[in-house]
């Protein structure tokens, strides 16, 4: 399903099937982009699996996950 939106906008996560993480659960360099959102390792080469809202105090913001490209062996086809 495309939600009404373009297949080439839809997220990563939502196109394979891939369970966003919980944002409470990431570090610092994964909620920055820096790390990957599934495996934790520095990312390289980079896409944006999709978007979650975290919150900090009483603060909420959108923020982009951003996983391994090629996708990592934690995404959910094994890839």
């Amino acid at each position: 399903m495309t939600d009404g939106r373009p297949v080439a906008q839809q997220s990563l996560a939502a196109a394979r099937g891939i369970e966003m993480p919980d944002p409470d659960t990431l570090t610092g360099p994964q909620l920055e982009g820096w790390d990957c959102a599934l495996c934790e390792r520095r990312l390289i080469a980079d896409q944006l699996l999709g978007t979650v809202e975290w919150t900090c105090g009483s603060r909420t913001r959108e923020v982009e996950l951003w996983v391994c490209r090629p996708l990592c062996g934690d995404g959910s086809d094994g890839a």
